[in-house]
């Protein structure tokens, strides 16, 4: 085995490495969302439950632990899509240096809303973000009033 063969062959098992964690973020995307709504959902449950007392912890915490928890997850997803894009250049340059006919790191056309996963779930996020922050609005013009 000559240089070369010892440098593709090597080339050849990052690749493979590349293409596993590509996967992984892909999946992990995809495993916390479900998390994500369920939190959210909880929160939700316990800030609209209506109670005779007043409870501080659910007029004004469970506000901002919605919006805490948006910045967490919204953060892990960014951080999520730089890992991913860094995969895809890096494969893409492996795919070319490896003389591959069919490319797999490409990267596909984001030019709809309908498959444009990172705009889809960036929409949830702002949805979620701005509903906390008017519930927490509408707490605190109450309390002023």
């Amino acid at each position: 085995m000559g240089e070369l063969d010892t440098k593709k062959q090597l080339a050849l098992e990052q690749y493979k490495e590349i293409k596993a964690s590509r996967r992984h973020y892909s999946n992990l995307r995809f495993a916390l969302f479900p998390v994500y709504f369920a939190i959210q959902f909880g929160l939700v449950q316990v800030a609209q439950k209506s109670t005779d007392e007043e409870l501080l912890f659910s007029n004004f915490v469970m506000p901002i632990c919605g919006i805490l928890l948006t910045y967490v997850f919204w953060t892990i997803e960014t951080r999520i899509n730089v890992y991913y894009k860094d995969l895809e250049l890096t494969g893409n340059i492996l795919e070319d240096y490896l003389e591959f006919e069919h490319k797999m790191m490409h990267k596909y056309s984001k030019k709809s809303f309908l498959n444009n996963t990172k705009l889809s779930i960036g929409v949830v996020y702002t949805v979620f973000f701005l509903y906390w922050l008017i519930v927490l609005s509408m707490e605190i013009v109450e309390k002023v009033s």
